[in-house]
C-alpha cells in the first residue's frame, strides 16, 4: 500500500479522483473537499472506507447543528466553510470525536487564530504542524503550495470534462448523424 496510491469516491456523483498521494487528500479533506459519506481506498479500489475513519486526513469533529442534528465527522475547513457560508455561528457546539471533548466553536484555536474567522487550516496552521505566527511566512509559502497544488486539480478536472463533452458530443453525432452545435 503506497502512500501515493489513495483514491478518493465522492458518493454525490460517483466519481473517482486518483491516484493521489495521501498528503493530497489531505488538502482536500482540510480545504472542505472531503464530505463524511466520501469513501477512500488505498489497495487500488478494492475496498473503500469512509474518509473519516483515515486519521491522517483529521476529520475529527462533530457539529451540534442548531435542530440538534449532528454532522460530521469532518474537518476543521469544513468548520470553516460552514462559519463562512453562515451555515453555523460561531456558538454552535463541536465534539472532537478523539477525545470526546466538547466546545463552542468560538474557543477553538483555528477560530481565534484568524481575525476573521474564516482562515482555512493551512493558512492558521492548525492541525499541520506547522507555527501559525512563526517567522518568515511558512503560512504564506503553505497558502501558495496549496492554491499551485488546487490549481492543477482544477486543471485536471477541465480535461477530464472536455474529455467527457468529446465523448458526449461523438456519440451523439453517431447516434444522430448530425453535430449538436
Amino acid at each position: 500500500m503506497s502512500d501515493n496510491s489513495w483514491y478518493l469516491l465522492k458518493v454525490t456523483d460517483n466519481e473517482v479522483f486518483g491516484p493521489a498521494p495521501l498528503e493530497q487528500l489531505r488538502i482536500w479533506a482540510a480545504g472542505a473537499k472531503i464530505s463524511p459519506l466520501d469513501r477512500v481506498s488505498n489497495d487500488e479500489k478494492i475496498t473503500w472506507r469512509r474518509a473519516p475513519m483515515v486519521a491522517e486526513l483529521q476529520m475529527d469533529w462533530l457539529i451540534e447543528m442548531p435542530d440538534n442534528f449532528l454532522y460530521g465527522p469532518t474537518s476543521v475547513g469544513t468548520l470553516q466553510e460552514f462559519l463562512a457560508t453562515g451555515e453555523i455561528d460561531d456558538h454552535v457546539t463541536v465534539i472532537n470525536t478523539a477525545d470526546g471533548n466538547r466546545s463552542r466553536i468560538s474557543e477553538m484555536p483555528f477560530f481565534k487564530a484568524s481575525p476573521h474567522r474564516v482562515r482555512g487550516t493551512l493558512e492558521s496552521g492548525v492541525g499541520y504542524g506547522e507555527d501559525s505566527t512563526a517567522e518568515g511566512g511558512g503560512a504564506t509559502r503553505g497558502r501558495a503550495v496549496w492554491l499551485e497544488r488546487q490549481n492543477m486539480e482544477l486543471q485536471r478536472d477541465i480535461v477530464r470534462w472536455q474529455e467527457r463533452y468529446d465523448s458526449v458530443r461523438q456519440q451523439y453525432v453517431e447516434a444522430t448523424g448530425r453535430d449538436p452545435r
